[in-house]
């Protein structure tokens, strides 16, 4: 018996039903995977066992993306129209062969969960957690991100066509600094654009630079960006997030699935195509005809190679560039 998807994917969630419940074996680990029928997404009938399946499959592609890094966990038991939860440390119930990154935070040590594995995932998106955020660092310190980005977020009515006119003011600026970013579509309205680095970097060197790159791109353009912090203040411009960019905080993960309608997927893409891209083209379903054509062109954020921001500062410092960064 196959589990109760609506969709094709390149492989079957390798699962069998026992009872009242599926199980799915990795190894020598058994998981029992839970209420594979239900309805995540209502409008178009998408199942939990959609969404267990995609991230079978998209484990080769997304693990290099999350391996290593502590996971916030937001959690959506009833799917992308119920009531959810964030939770930091591991459920009590968790098994002992799950992976855990202990952060210290104050006078208290977070225990998060990581992943290592396809089985890992598989576990992780069992809770109901339709996303995968990741933190910017790497491993137990957390003082020192693995990546600057630019959050780029709409504010209605701009829409996609002006994040893209900013993302390309973004890689003018770039360029000229002799800095590589990579986008990815945020699976919903945005996008980020990400800066890997070297390791050494603080968080507060990192909101420099990016605070300092985005007061040019609004200087250049203030009708169509914003840095304001009043969100009533942003309506109609693409609000350049610095703060984004801190210690503790995260975002969904390159090829993680987003709770928004039609199942889509934070996609990565080249600079060549951003004329091209729309989020809602990525889904659970089309994502692995775009892989299987265009590969992974997120790898240098996953594996380097990293940057070091001192020259792009020292440039932008020299030329009196500066923005707010709290």
């Amino acid at each position: 018996m196959t589990t109760p998807t609506t969709m094709e994917f390149p492989a079957h969630l390798p699962a069998s039903k026992k009872g009242d419940h599926w199980y799915a074996r990795s190894g020598e680990r058994t998981l029992r995977l839970s209420n594979l029928d239900k309805i995540y997404w209502p409008e178009e009938g998408f199942t939990k066992a959609d969404l267990l399946t995609y991230y079978f499959n998209i484990s080769p592609v997304i693990l290099p993306h999350l391996r290593g890094r502590p996971l916030t966990l937001k959690r959506m038991p009833n799917g992308v129209g119920g009531s959810f939860f964030y939770e930091k440390n591991a459920p009590a119930h968790t098994p002992e062969w799950m992976p855990r990154i202990p952060v210290p935070s104050g006078k208290k040590v977070i225990s998060y969960l990581a992943v290592d594995d396809v089985a890992d995932i598989l576990y992780v998106a069992n809770l109901g957690c339709i996303e995968f955020h990741p933190l910017h660092g790497r491993g137990r310190d957390q003082t020192e991100p693995s990546y600057a980005f630019f959050d780029l977020d709409p504010f209605e009515p701009a829409g996609w066509e002006e994040v893209s006119h900013v993302a390309s003011l973004i890689r003018v600026v770039l360029d000229g600094l002799s800095v590589s970013a990579y986008p990815k579509t945020s699976g919903a309205t945005g996008m980020q654009i990400m800066v890997p680095l070297t390791e050494g970097h603080t968080y507060a060197e990192v909101r420099r630079f990016i605070a300092s790159v985005a007061g040019l791109v609004h200087a250049a353009d203030p009708e169509t960006t914003t840095m304001e912090w009043e969100i009533e203040k942003r309506s109609g411009k693409v609000f350049l997030d610095v703060n984004m960019n801190r210690e503790g905080a995260n975002i969904a993960a390159a090829y993680s699935v987003r709770p928004v309608p039609g199942g889509t997927v934070s996609t990565p893409f080249n600079w060549d195509e951003i004329g091209e891209v729309r989020p809602e083209l990525f889904t659970m379903a089309t994502i692995f005809g775009r892989i299987a054509a265009v590969n992974d062109p997120f790898l240098p954020v996953a594996k380097g190679p990293g940057q070091a921001l001192a020259p792009a500062l020292e440039q932008l410092e020299a030329q009196g560039a500066g923005g707010r960064t709290t």
